[in-house]
């Protein structure tokens, strides 16, 4: 069912939602329209003060509870911490409105199908936030890869994500990117992976690197490498294939004068497309915000939902667990 406007309320105003989705938002409403920016809430009532007033929000309330009785809402971003996002979202799903998530939807599998249960119980229509298979150089990869396999095998996907101090006691809660972009990117789920885990703790309690390799289900083989405390910020993908080669760079806010673009190697012969837009666009946060208005609006399909991202939680959980091994 087409609406003419969809009225939006947004639960968590700390530096991520401030640095990505509120300025999507707000330049959704400035450029497409149809949208209505309601409401926004946070436990730090001066941060969603702030947060109403630079993105052109209506009110700012210090309770999310009471933002949903107050509110006639028809969609609520949730943007707070991992253990909270569970909690929140199906408090939300109750009031049957569409809810848009921030990655990872929760900490374990079994959260996760809760949350899909709620979803279709309720008819809930929603979108889980893994920005990566939103970016235009992502998704420009895949394509390149879809004209490839007519002809030529695709050997090996590698996904490297490396950051600069980063002291997180859990950095499964981030490698997600990494394990959510190879798997979207090779267009299949996980059959096997293998990890291996350099113990870090003498610089910080819990930190690890994290590697590991193994296979999709459709015979590609794949290997992870996340590195929270390296010496450069940098996110790489590296597909080789039966005559090709494209390696992925994609655009950090923590390394801005890295390349940024797509390096397709084809039979000996190099083209290099850079990433010219500005960072939110560059990094998907704008399409996965618009092209789920968009769906709200028109009464479309919504893709990208619950059910899409269980086996991403599933590895992740295998991380934090430290597991040796997981066969999908």
């Amino acid at each position: 069912m087409r609406r003419l406007m969809v009225t939006i309320g947004v639960i968590g105003c700390g530096w991520h939602s401030r640095a990505t989705h509120g300025p999507c938002l707000k330049q959704y409403k400035e450029t497409i329209g149809g949208v209505c920016l309601a409401a926004c809430c946070d436990v730090d009532e001066e941060a969603a003060e702030a947060y109403r007033a630079d993105f052109g929000f209506e009110r700012a309330y210090g309770s999310f509870t009471q933002m949903l009785e107050s509110e006639q809402l028809d969609a609520v971003w949730v943007i707070v911490p991992e253990q909270l996002t569970v909690p929140i979202s199906l408090q939300v799903m109750d009031t049957g409105v569409a809810v848009f998530l921030e990655k990872p939807p929760g900490i374990h599998t079994a959260d996760v199908i809760a949350l899909q249960e709620q979803a279709e119980n309720r008819s809930i229509r929603h979108r889980v936030a893994f920005n990566r298979r939103f970016v235009p150089m992502t998704n420009l990869l895949i394509d390149k890869l879809r004209g490839q396999a007519q002809d030529n095998q695709i050997y090996s996907i590698t996904y490297d994500m490396i950051r600069i101090n980063r002291k997180d006691a859990d950095f499964s809660t981030t490698a997600i990117h990494a394990i959510d972009a190879a798997k979207y990117i090779a267009g299949s789920e996980y059959a096997e992976l293998r990890f291996r885990y350099d113990d870090l703790s003498g610089i910080a309690p819990g930190l690890i690197n994290i590697m590991a390799d193994g296979f999709f289900r459709n015979g590609v083989r794949v290997k992870l490498n996340c590195y929270p405390h390296s010496g450069s910020a940098r996110e790489t993908v590296t597909v080789r294939g039966e005559g090709f080669s494209y390696e992925l760079h994609l655009p950090l806010l923590e390394s801005p004068n890295s390349f940024a673009g797509l390096i397709c190697s084809e039979k000996g012969k190099v083209a290099i497309i850079p990433e010219e837009q500005e960072w939110t666009t560059a990094f998907g946060f704008y399409d996965e915000n618009a092209s789920f208005l968009d769906a709200l609006k028109s009464g479309g399909h919504l893709m990208h939902d619950l059910s899409s991202s269980i086996q991403s939680v599933a590895v992740m959980a295998a991380i934090r667990n430290r597991a040796e091994t997981y066969l999908g």
